[in-house]
């Protein structure tokens, strides 16, 4: 990219004809800058000539520059831009109304591109935009079409429930700090998601009128719980309010966690309600085959971040969207360890890892795998297990995207199941 001038014109005093003129071939290439204000778009045509950068207030002016746009020379537009944040996506909505193209850049590519461009590393809204325009004239972008409008349910919803999964998380953070200190053995005794648990909170509010109300609170724990809930389990409430060490509670303070309670309950019945229209929702065959294996939740989150798995034409592919793919650092005697790249988005690679979690704790063979590596890398104390974990995300990703293909998921596929079978039996013996 050659030495360029960033200066750039407010799209009331840019002289039309003048562009028209700079204009050669058919297609009209843009690269926009987004902000909450004052966007910029860098205009050049199909040869790869810099016609101009424009600017305007948005969302004052924002019709006013398409309307300019469309009243240009080319008949086909392309326009570049970045996917951060929202308030792009007008503009965007805008351009596929218009027939426009719209083709999507990398973030990171601009932020590196910043001093091969020019030269100087300086980055600013303009240069920004004539940067988005080079690196899509060397075929670094890709076309970024519209979301279907099942898709955007989905993601409303996924949205929703990831809020009210977060505040949910938030007051049992908020109810647990009370209990350790009015009630510090319910912590241990029982988890304090419970239904039945948040239920005797709210109508008793603490251990004193547990024990006040004994028999009261064994028979609304044993309509609540119905007959999952064992006698034992409510024996165990029962003795450690008896035995509590806790802080007596006022009556304001009963309040208090009574309120707490109340509201963490609510947040449960809200993201169980959340959690069925989700599951009334979704109708591709693809997210549901997935969902019987991570979780309908999970699977729908990863539909939304990254698409049907079935477009990824090699695991290798879906791994690198993950953000799985390693990354090495290297240079003369030096040798970084290998690290993934995180590039693709968080919240998917977030919730494969909590599945894998999960994966570990209920499949043998990941078990298995799990418990070698770790012994490998220097046994429970020393060993880093989030290499091990990681490397299984990476395995049930090749199963996953086996599964979207309509395969059944089967572990002993990921693993060689002789070689964990012979380890199992060598640490069986070393036991004996």
């Amino acid at each position: 990219m050659k030495v360029v001038k960033y200066s750039s014109i407010h799209v009331d005093s840019v002289d039309q004809k003048e562009i028209d003129s700079q204009l050669r071939g058919d297609t009209l290439i843009m690269g926009l800058d987004v902000a909450k204000k004052k966007e910029y778009a860098a205009l050049a045509d199909e040869t790869g000539k810099d016609i101009c950068v424009l600017y305007w207030e948005h969302p004052r002016n924002s019709r006013k520059f398409a309307d300019f746009i469309d009243r240009l020379k080319p008949s086909r537009v392309q326009m570049v831009m970045e996917p951060t944040g929202t308030y792009g996506d007008p503009l965007r909505h805008l351009a596929y109304e218009r027939d426009w193209e719209v083709w999507k850049m990398a973030p990171k590519r601009v932020g590196d591109a910043k001093e091969i461009a020019d030269g100087v590393p300086s980055i600013h809204d303009s240069k920004a935009a004539h940067i988005l325009v080079w690196l899509h004239k060397q075929g670094l972008t890709e076309r970024w079409e519209p979301k279907r409008v099942s898709r955007r349910r989905v993601k409303t919803l996924i949205r929703q429930l990831s809020r009210l999964q977060e505040n949910w998380q938030r007051h049992l953070g908020y109810l647990e700090a009370g209990m350790a200190r009015y009630w510090p053995e319910i912590i241990q005794a029982w988890e304090l998601k419970r239904a039945t648990l948040l239920g005797i909170l709210i109508n008793f509010g603490g251990p004193q009128k547990i024990v006040e109300n004994e028999e009261e609170v064994r028979a609304y724990m044993k309509k609540k719980g119905g007959p999952f809930l064992k006698q034992k389990r409510i024996n165990e409430v029962i003795k450690v309010a008896h035995n509590s060490l806790g802080v007596s509670t006022l009556k304001s303070e009963r309040v208090s966690l009574k309120n707490l309670a109340e509201h963490a309950d609510r947040l449960r019945r809200d993201r169980k309600k959340f959690k069925q229209k989700l599951d009334r929702t979704i109708e591709q065959p693809e997210v549901r085959r997935i969902g019987g294996e991570v979780g309908l939740p999970t699977a729908a989150l990863f539909w939304d971040k990254l698409g049907s798995f079935k477009d990824y034409h090699k695991v290798d592919q879906l791994i690198k969207a993950f953000g799985l793919n390693l990354k090495e650092k290297s240079s003369g005697t030096y040798n970084s360890p290998l690290h993934i790249t995180k590039r693709g988005p968080s919240d998917a690679r977030a919730s494969l890892y909590l599945a894998t979690c999960r994966k570990i704790n209920t499949d043998p063979h990941f078990q298995a795998w799990h418990r070698e590596k770790v012994a490998r890398d220097g046994g429970e104390d020393n060993a880093n297990k989030n290499v091990s974990v990681v490397a299984l995300m990476r395995k049930y990703v090749m199963g996953l995207w086996h599964l979207a293909r309509g395969k059944e998921f089967d572990s002993t596929l990921l693993f060689d199941t002789d070689k964990l079978k012979t380890q199992k039996s060598m640490v069986a013996a070393s036991m004996n």
